[in-house]
């Protein structure tokens, strides 16, 4: 495979690239602070409530855009209500300007048993479990949720059988957390491991 290399910066414009430590696409728009509109938006990712909406890693490169010179602000949605806002960033003429987004990853495993599947609804909370931020799915393909980086509780409940779980979760920067959910039939030991990506 032959590397790919980026189209040149356009006259008269500068490059915004965004680093997301591995994350290939991500639901972005920039405002103009000069005039308070918006200049570009990307919204290639579906909203992680749908069933068939995850990051496999796979996805072709899309966080760069190309404008005129000025200062923008740069609005990242993830797939929780907190958004990542990168204020101040200066794009000048012929130049490429990378910003790092602070954002990762988590997958959640679901181990409970073939009463269960393997489509479990759950919250993702903030470290005080005082607000919801986001609700996911668990499923049998790679589903990573991209969030800001942070702490976050995660709870799973099945009234009917009568089980309520609640991980931490610790979210980092080019990293995928992995956050494995067993039901109370189905305990292992724990071990929750960060792997590099």
């Amino acid at each position: 495979g032959a590397a790919y290399l980026p189209p040149p910066i356009p006259e008269g414009q500068g490059r915004l690239s965004l680093q997301a430590a591995g994350i290939n696409q991500l639901n972005f728009y920039i405002v103009d602070d000069a005039t308070g509109e918006e200049v570009y938006e990307d919204m290639p990712r579906i909203s992680s409530r749908s069933p068939s909406a995850y990051d496999s890693g796979a996805e072709q490169n899309r966080l760069t855009a190309d404008l005129a010179p000025g200062t923008y602000t740069v609005i990242v949605n993830t797939d929780i209500d907190d958004d990542v806002v990168i204020d101040d960033v200066i794009v000048e003429m012929g130049q490429e300007k990378y910003v790092n987004v602070r954002v990762g990853r988590f997958q959640v495993h679901f181990q409970g048993g073939g009463q269960f599947g393997t489509q479990m609804p759950f919250l993702i909370f903030d470290w005080n479990m005082s607000t919801v931020l986001g609700r996911g799915m668990t499923s049998s393909e790679v589903r990573r949720f991209i969030v800001p980086e942070g702490r976050y509780k995660i709870r799973m409940e099945n009234s009917s059988s009568g089980f309520d779980i609640i991980k931490p979760v610790e979210v980092n920067y080019g990293r995928i957390t992995q956050v494995i959910i067993s039901t109370p039939s189905q305990e292992e030991p724990e071990q929750e491991q960060n792997q590099q990506n």
